[in-house]
C-alpha cells in the first residue's frame, strides 16, 4: 500500500513538531516545511524532508508542495501576545495564510488541515462557547485574535469557492516540546521568577490528543467544518499550583494587578474565563480530553529529559 502523503507548515514549532512525529510513526510520507532561522534540534529526530522557506512566498510554496499530495497540514503561525510583533504576526498569520491556500489550490492538494484557535472566537468572559458561538476577535485588543480569525475567514472563503479543508481549533495546548508558552511558564515557576498569575482561565488540551485530532480532521472531518479542542476548563492559578506541585516549590498567588513583566495583551487575556466545549470533536473526530495535571506532568517530564528543570524532588 502506498503511504499517505503529507505536508506540514510550521513544522519546526511545538504543534508541528508533534504532528511530524505521529505521521511518520503511522507510515505517512512527511514534507516538514521551516523557516530559515528554525531550531530543528527536535524536529530532525523524525523523518521527513525538510525544505526551508517563507510562509508569505507564494512563488516558494508552489515549488515546495507536491503536487496533488493528500494532506497539507497548515500550522505555520505567530503565537505572540505582544503588539511590538503586530506586524510580523499579521504577515505570519493572514498573508501566510493566503499565500497556503492559494497554493493548495494550484497544487491539487487532496485536503487542506487548518491550524486554528479557539481564539478565533475572541474572549467571552464566563460564557461557555461552541462552534455556534458569535466571535467579538475583531473587537479585542489582542493582535493574535485578529489575525487567527482573519486567517480562519480566508481558509472557509476558500472553501465557499472549492477547496476541501477544516479547521480544528485548539485551546491552551500543554505537552512536550514546548518551548514558547507552557514550557517558560513552568521554567518561571520553578525558578521562581514568577509569583503571580492572572484571576482568569482558559480551556486546556494535551498535545498528543491534538495531533491526533489533525490527523482525524484528514480522516473524518467534514469539509468546512470547524473543531474546538479542549477539554479541561480550568483557571491559569490552578495550572499555576500543579505545576508548583510537581516541581517543589511555592506556587504563584492569583491576582488581577498588573505584572510589570506582562505585555498588556498577556495581562488582558489571563484576567479572563475562557471555557470551551469540545463535544463536537469528542464525537466526530474520536478527541480524548484528559486531565489538566497529566498535560503538565508530561511536559516537565519531558522538560527534565531535557536538562530544562532541576531533577524531581523526592516523591515526585
Amino acid at each position: 500500500m502506498t503511504a499517505k502523503t503529507a505536508f506540514v507548515t510550521g513544522a519546526s514549532g511545538f504543534i508541528g513538531t508533534n504532528l511530524v512525529k505521529q505521521l511518520g510513526e503511522a507510515g505517512w510520507s512527511v514534507t516538514a516545511m521551516h523557516r530559515e532561522t528554525s531550531d530543528l534540534t527536535y524536529l530532525s529526530q523524525f523523518p521527513a524532508t525538510l525544505v526551508v522557506g517563507d510562509i508569505g512566498d507564494r512563488a516558494f510554496l508552489e515549488s515546495a508542495i507536491p503536487d496533488g499530495v493528500d494532506a497539507l497540514f497548515h500550522v505555520a503561525g505567530n503565537v505572540s501576545f505582544d503588539s511590538a510583533g503586530d506586524e510580523a504576526q499579521t504577515h505570519a498569520n493572514v498573508a501566510g495564510t493566503r499565500a497556503i491556500v492559494e497554493a493548495a489550490k494550484t497544487k491539487n492538494v487532496g485536503r487542506f488541515i487548518h491550524t486554528s484557535t479557539g481564539a478565533t472566537w475572541g474572549l467571552h468572559d464566563g460564557m461557555p462557547i461552541d462552534e455556534t458561538a458569535p466571535s467579538n476577535a475583531d473587537e479585542l485588543p489582542v493582535n493574535y485574535c485578529r489575525t487567527k480569525k482573519a486567517a480562519e475567514d480566508i481558509v472557509l472563503e476558500a472553501v465557499a469557492n472549492g477547496l476541501d479543508a477544516v479547521c480544528v481549533n485548539p485551546g491552551n495546548v500543554v505537552g512536550p516540546y514546548d518551548r514558547v508558552i507552557w514550557g517558560p511558564f513552568v521554567q518561571a515557576i520553578a525558578s521562581g521568577a514568577m509569583t503571580t498569575v492572572g484571576v482568569g482561565g482558559g480551556s486546556f488540551c494535551h498535545i498528543d490528543e491534538t495531533a491526533k485530532a489533525h490527523i482525524s480532521a484528514y480522516e473524518r472531518g467534514r469539509r468546512g467544518e470547524r473543531y474546538i479542542l479542549g477539554g479541561a476548563n480550568e483557571k491559569f492559578a490552578t495550572a499555576a499550583s500543579i505545576v508548583a506541585e510537581i516541581v517543589g516549590v511555592e506556587p504563584p498567588q492569583p491576582t488581577s494587578e498588573r505584572n510589570p513583566d506582562a505585555s498588556d495583551e498577556i495581562h488582558f487575556v489571563t484576567n479572563l474565563d475562557q471555557i470551551m466545549l469540545c463535544d463536537k470533536a469528542i464525537r466526530e473526530l474520536g478527541f480524548k480530553p484528559l486531565p489538566l495535571r497529566t498535560m503538565f506532568e508530561d511536559l516537565c517530564r519531558w522538560m527534565r529529559g531535557e536538562g530544562m528543570l532541576p531533577t524531581a524532588p523526592a516523591g515526585a
